[in-house]
């Protein structure tokens, strides 16, 4: 199964929040377990490691992106995946290049934890990261 993961969702993972930990971990988990193709777009890293940095420091994020950079497939953006982008009819322009990102992959998913983005009509389906863990409950 090809998924994008949402910034929101590594951030979540990479830097523990206690309301969404657990989520984003067990598709981590999915990840280590070749569960899913994890996909996750060139913008992206930029704003993980913005917000790692703050945490853990310039090094240590280097270290992270790095990590990530190798247990996931860079989606690289483009001019056209820009304008296609602000085509869409969302009003955030982060979660748009996501979805146009994911549907240039051909993702089965989104992972967000973002409300407003699930609840966006996309042409790939939004869900958060327990209805994903939810997926694979019992096989």
């Amino acid at each position: 199964m090809k998924v994008m993961i949402d910034s929101n969702v590594v951030i979540d993972a990479l830097k523990p929040n206690p309301n969404f930990e657990s989520g984003a971990k067990g598709v981590f988990k999915l990840m280590r377990q070749d569960m899913i193709t994890p996909f996750v777009c060139a913008s992206s890293l930029t704003d993980i490691f913005y917000i790692l940095e703050k945490v853990q420091g310039a090094v240590k994020t280097k270290d992270t992106i790095t990590a990530l950079i190798t247990a996931m497939n860079v989606v690289s953006l483009t001019e056209s995946d820009c304008t296609d982008a602000l085509a869409l009819p969302l009003s955030d322009f982060e979660d748009a290049v996501i979805a146009v990102c994911a549907q240039k992959v051909g993702a089965d998913c989104i992972v967000s934890r973002d409300a407003k983005f699930i609840k966006a009509k996309t042409a790939v389906e939004v869900i958060t990261p327990d209805q994903l863990l939810a997926r694979f409950m019992g096989q």
